[in-house]
């Protein structure tokens, strides 16, 4: 096939039958296309970069902005700005808003480490594990928020907890913090759980406990195994490369 300017030439040297108005239009046509290709082609090859560039820039300050205005929230005396804080931090999806989360779930006031910890489950942040593990053996820890530290590990979903919950659950307890226990070894889905969900199941003389231990069961043996990683890839996540595609 010719190429333009091949076109181009065969019409001016008379070797392409067009007619004398259809020739001079052809050959201007033809010639305005390198200038077109010229024009465009770093349009469009720039745009998605400026695009993305400008829309960093708008998206760094505004983060920053919004963790500030939280963060002065979360240093204030007023209980109500200080729940709004937390929230507001729970919704920046920044790791510097997590850190804060993790450390208002150690605050003095029940109703902040309370609703930290509520909010550090919701967004699943694993960070918060060995915090959150470390206060749920705690004396000092009142029941109600080892109630709350459980719910929350259940749907941060981090196998790294299940262990110390079924040393937790194995514990001289009340019944209905075990079975706290028991319910967030279900939703982590961990394997490990399932022996000793099992014998707890045959053991126990609640039927409460009882049942939830063998809810936890059925809902580890649904979850679907971890897909295996071939072990080039599984050397590049450990080294810190990215995927090869």
């Amino acid at each position: 096939m010719d190429t333009p300017a091949a076109m181009s030439s065969r019409v001016r040297a008379g070797r392409l039958s067009l007619g004398p108005w259809a020739a001079g239009w052809a050959i201007a046509w033809m010639a305005s296309l390198p200038a077109i290709g010229v024009a465009q082609a770093p349009f469009e090859a720039d745009q998605p970069r400026a695009t993305r560039g400008l829309r960093e820039r708008y998206k760094g300050p505004q983060n920053s902005q919004k963790l500030s205005e939280n963060v002065r929230k979360l240093q204030s005396e007023d209980t109500d700005d200080r729940l709004q804080a937390i929230s507001g931090l729970g919704d920046m999806n920044d790791p510097k808003a997590t850190d804060y989360l993790v450390a208002s779930a150690n605050d003095p006031d029940a109703r902040i480490r309370i609703k930290a910890i509520d909010t550090l489950g919701r967004i699943q942040a694993k960070e918060a594990t060995p915090l959150l593990i470390q206060q749920l053996f705690m004396r000092d820890t009142d029941l109600g928020t080892k109630q709350r530290i459980l719910v929350a590990l259940g749907k941060i979903g981090d196998p790294r907890a299940t262990s110390p919950i079924i040393d937790f659950m194995s514990r001289d307890i009340d019944p209905a913090v075990r079975g706290n226990a028991i319910f967030a070894l279900g939703d982590i889905g961990d394997r490990a759980a399932l022996a000793p969900l099992e014998a707890l199941s045959k053991e126990t003389q609640d039927p409460v406990l009882r049942g939830l231990a063998l809810e936890a069961i059925r809902k580890i043996n649904a979850k679907p195994a971890p897909s295996p990683v071939p072990p080039a890839l599984a050397n590049d996540q450990r080294n810190g490369q990215p995927r090869r595609q």
